[in-house]
């Protein structure tokens, strides 16, 4: 954000920080009262978050990892070209080299020439002198560039080895990570279908969903009143309502499951499910600040973007989460990872638009 608007608002640097701080111990206290379920049911939530909330940190661990890894082959690639490069000049050089030394040669060892060229009778004598000594020194330095490039060209072969081997360790460790990740997801998928087991037993999908649409209009609410405290601060982006017909979709796919349609009984789809496989790039539609990034019972790792206006853009199900609350974000800035966290089958993410908490239709609002 820009510190000088923020300072025009009415607030500093250091209060809107306090500010924020209170404002993520509030929603910690609100999520946990959100999420409370009764018996089995709420053992089973309990384990649910925890498994979708460490294939979130594995995720982020993993995405790290990955960029690390990116960044070493870069830098060997390059290393690589100097290597390329410092070897064709050294190739040339010997050339050179060896051009010169047969020159060098043949004048010393053909002493006719040798002395037709310093016979003192000869004007050129003084020249040839010269050329000779200047052909002595050309060689020397000939060699001594070729020793320095050659020092040089091994501690290129230097780096790249240790760098190499630092690949080589990231590697090791984004597999051992991904097994990681795999072993929770199989863990996560026996306390998902237990738990729906339980929600069958004590009451029906439509009654659970229901309850989870009250729990997120809940927090909208308070979400709202919340973020009161803090200034608004668009600068020069266009404010949310201009945007309709111009927003990127959040991820990359096919509308799955749209507005409105039926979800489970009478309950429906208060927005749109895009599918695509896990971990793909979920982003911003637009221009805003994070209001709240966390899992929601029914929900999952759930986000929600404050666009002002009383506007707001809500991204759930997600795999894990790359914003933090009170963060600005661009629009098509990637903001987490496509899953199918919380109760839901689809992989991929669920997106909602709010105006003043009420759900609207997203599909005529994208490009």
């Amino acid at each position: 954000m820009n510190h000088q608007v923020m300072a025009q608002d009415g607030m500093s640097e250091e209060e809107i920080s306090d500010k924020l701080i209170q404002i993520r111990e509030r929603l910690s206290v609100l999520k946990d009262e959100l999420n409370q379920a009764q018996g089995e049911e709420s053992k089973l939530l309990i384990e649910l978050e925890a498994q979708d909330q460490k294939i979130n940190q594995q995720r982020k661990l993993i995405r790290t990892t990955k960029t690390q890894i990116e960044t070493a082959s870069q830098q060997i690639e390059v290393l690589g070209q100097q290597i390329e490069e410092k070897g064709a000049s050294i190739s040339n050089q010997k050339n050179q080299m060896a051009e010169l030394l047969r020159l060098h040669v043949f004048i010393n060892h053909d002493r006719i020439l040798k002395m037709m060229l310093l016979n003192a009778t000869t004007k050129s004598a003084e020249i040839t002198q010269h050329q000779i000594k200047y052909l002595q020194y050309k060689l020397y330095d000939l060699i001594k560039s070729i020793a320095e490039q050659i020092i040089q060209l091994e501690a290129f072969q230097q780096q790249i080895n240790e760098q190499k081997s630092n690949l080589e360790q990231q590697q090791n460790k984004l597999l051992a990570e991904q097994q990681i990740m795999l072993d929770q997801k199989r863990q996560r998928a026996l306390v998902l279908n237990d738990l729906r087991r339980t929600i069958k037993t004590y009451r029906n999908e439509n009654e659970s969903l229901n309850k989870d649409n009250e729990r997120l209009n809940q927090l909208l609410l308070q979400l709202t009143q919340f973020l009161d405290d803090l200034p608004e601060n668009l600068g020069e982006n266009l404010s949310f309502a201009q945007l309709k017909g111009q927003l990127s979709k959040p991820l990359v796919g096919q509308v799955i499951r749209s507005y409105r349609s039926l979800r489970a009984g009478y309950s429906r789809w208060d927005g749109v499910v895009i599918g695509n496989q896990a971990g793909e790039n979920v982003v911003a539609s637009a221009y805003g600040r994070i209001a709240f990034a966390d899992w929601l019972r029914g929900y999952g790792l759930l986000i929600v973007i404050d666009h002002g206006d009383d506007y707001m853009t809500l991204y759930g199900h997600n795999e894990s989460l790359l914003v933090e609350v009170g963060d600005w974000v661009q629009a098509d800035q990637v903001i987490a990872t496509a899953g199918n966290s919380g109760n839901i089958d689809p992989t991929g993410v669920y997106f909602e638009i709010r105006k003043a908490a009420d759900p609207t239709n997203p599909l005529p609002w994208f490009k």
